[in-house]
């Protein structure tokens, strides 16, 4: 059996889809193992990448240890998925939307015995809402990152997340699949690096933020980025409460 090992989806967990074969089926390390007809066996020992086992690219750290997630996980078609990352696994509930998440797919991150919790889609929407007041752009790009702001950069952080993971990447055609999903890959890896300085407070104004989710739609390899762009347009204007721009104006 050959296969595509994508390292985003193994590092989720070693009973995570993380390999896509050559027909285009998605297999976890063991029934990659079972499909390529190796039974009782560790993956560790028996999948190879380059020559090397993934026991061996892990005990050099090039490749990550993945989680070990305890407990039954559902298998079935209709099994539930984050609504992020959209793979199964022990997920935290929002207490309005009754949707599950991943603690770390989250923005922020969730503790798994937070409750009651309500997610970053539900506050920010229900913040939008009741917000009656609006403001120019340029006014929302010089604007502090305080409390508020930050968990506006988190839902439209949160909704780039789910158009690649949901929407983009599982859609890959078969044809040049290695290319397209290597592109698709440094795209979700760009906005991880977003993530990681939002989390940790880089960003003193909003513009920060959108200046560099605004470097990744400019990229030409970007897969969709048209799409990505005028979603995430939409949406900033949407949770920002911006007025519809003058002649003189212009969305960075």
């Amino acid at each position: 059996m050959v296969g595509m090992l994508i390292k985003r989806k193994f590092e989720r967990g070693s009973t995570v889809k993380c390999i896509r074969s050559q027909d285009g089926n998605w297999f976890t390390l063991q029934e990659f193992e079972l499909k390529g007809g190796v039974k009782n066996a560790n993956w560790k020992t028996s999948v190879r990448c380059n020559g090397r086992t993934l026991k061996w690219l892990m005990e050099e750290n090039l490749l990550p240890q993945p989680p070990r997630i305890y407990g039954k996980i559902k298998t079935l078609e209709n099994a539930e998925k984050c609504m992020i990352c959209w793979e199964e696994g022990k997920f935290i509930y929002c207490c309005v939307c009754l949707k599950g998440f991943h603690g770390d797919c989250h923005l922020p991150p969730v503790e798994p015995q937070r409750t009651p919790w309500r997610c970053t889609f539900c506050t920010t929407e229900l913040s939008s809402r009741s917000q009656q007041q609006c403001y120019s752009e340029s006014e929302v790009l010089a604007k502090q990152m305080g409390s508020e702001e930050k968990s506006k950069c988190e839902f439209l952080l949160l909704k780039a997340y789910c158009h690649f993971e949901t929407n983009v990447f599982p859609n890959i055609p078969h044809e040049n699949y290695v290319q397209k999903a290597s592109q698709c890959l440094e795209t979700l890896r760009r906005l991880d690096e977003i993530k990681n300085s939002l989390n940790k407070g880089c960003y003193a104004q909003v513009e920060g933020f959108v200046l560099e989710m605004n470097n990744i739609f400019q990229d030409p390899k970007q897969n969709d980025s048209d799409l990505l762009k005028e979603e995430f347009k939409k949406n900033f204007k949407q949770v920002f409460a911006i007025q519809k721009a003058n002649q003189n104006s212009s969305m960075v």
